[in-house]
């Protein structure tokens, strides 16, 4: 069995019916699970660092998986579908902006070669012995002489690229102004459905070597996000590549490992309800990332609310936490705005 330090546990999970319901959460009968139960309204800012963040997830004899994320056929948090969204580079689309590159812009190896095909396209790559598949977005505006941001978007339990790309992914509000990744969890047979593993750490390396000698990437400005399981994965790549991401955007979830490489911008939000993954896992990341930032131990309000900002934090390694109301899904609608706003300054 492959090491699972996304979340501390790797026994399989329990047998019917509690297994039943919640092979039907992850699958798309979210309800059954009882996972969402918020809104975007409410919402209030989290305390101090070091409150009492109570039991993890696994303590009291649950699941210990990342129960559900909303299916491709949902709503999103604004009461649209999906699909709604209008995505910058989509034929019919509106034209994009013209992004410019920051004057510390760090070119990769990709820079200057012919344009690329623009739009979500379909990739594999070889990745620990075994065929990976990803999609990358690429906008309409594209430049391959200039240096562009680079968004890694990570899906939730028994989800895939698709899944986590229509409800988290910042990508219309980016406007052309990254490329984003939608990489696919392998099934793991701790879990039995798409999540990720300590060893996907190969994976996001050989599609950051692949895609930076493809495109033409600012290599430093590197990002990761995702949502649930793809928020303790985000936490992860945060954590042990440090030295290689600018920022992260980690959205009901934990961090497990603790052998970290360095500061590391972070932007952390949990739903003050959540079943599935207790809010408790999202404030010890928060406060791992405040210690690791050499952050203060106060804050104040910053945009969106209820968000604060931690004081004092180490040059470009600013630590973002929103506490909202409600539970793991449906997300508040501003999290996509929040998060593209985070990670656009740096």
């Amino acid at each position: 069995m492959e090491a699972l330090l996304l979340l501390p546990y790797t026994r399989p999970m329990p047998s019917s019916p509690r297994r039943a319901l919640f092979v039907a959460s992850v699958f798309g009968f979210a309800s059954l699970a009882g996972c969402g139960g918020g809104n975007g309204g409410d919402e209030r800012s989290g305390g101090d660092v070091g409150a009492d963040v109570g039991a993890g997830p696994f303590e009291d004899g649950g699941l210990g998986v990342d129960a559900a994320s909303p299916t491709d056929g949902g709503s999103k948090a604004d009461g649209t579908s999906p699909g709604d969204a209008a995505v910058p580079g989509d034929s019919g689309g509106v034209p994009d902006d013209v992004a410019v590159p920051p004057a510390d812009a760090a070119p990769s190896s990709g820079c200057g070669l012919p344009k690329p095909a623009t739009g979500l396209q379909s990739k594999t790559i070889a990745a620990g012995g075994v065929d990976r598949h990803y999609q990358i977005f690429v906008p309409t505006t594209y430049d391959p002489k200039a240096p562009t941001r680079l968004v890694f978007v990570f899906h939730g339990l028994g989800g895939d690229g698709n899944q986590i790309r229509s409800y988290l992914s910042p990508e219309a509000e980016a406007a052309g102004g990254a490329l984003f990744v939608y990489p696919d969890g392998l099934v793991l047979p701790a879990y039995g459905a798409t999540a990720w593993s300590d060893a996907d750490l190969v994976f996001f390396d050989a599609m950051l070597k692949e895609i930076s000698a493809a495109y033409c990437v600012d290599a430093a400005r590197v990002f990761a996000a995702g949502h649930s399981f793809g928020g303790y994965m985000t936490n992860l790549v945060g954590c042990q590549r440090g030295d290689v991401v600018r920022a992260i955007a980690a959205v009901s979830g934990g961090l497990s490992s603790k052998a970290c490489k360095g500061p590391v911008a972070a932007w952390i939000a949990h739903g003050d309800a959540d079943k599935t993954v207790p809010q408790s896992e999202g404030l010890a990341a928060r406060d791992h990332w405040v210690a690791a930032n050499a952050c203060a131990s106060t804050s104040k309000p910053t945009s969106p609310a209820p968000c604060v900002a931690y004081d004092g934090c180490s040059a470009h390694h600013p630590v973002t936490w929103c506490s909202f109301a409600g539970g793991h899904y449906p997300l508040p609608t501003y999290t996509r705005k929040a998060i593209w706003d985070f990670f656009s300054g740096m």
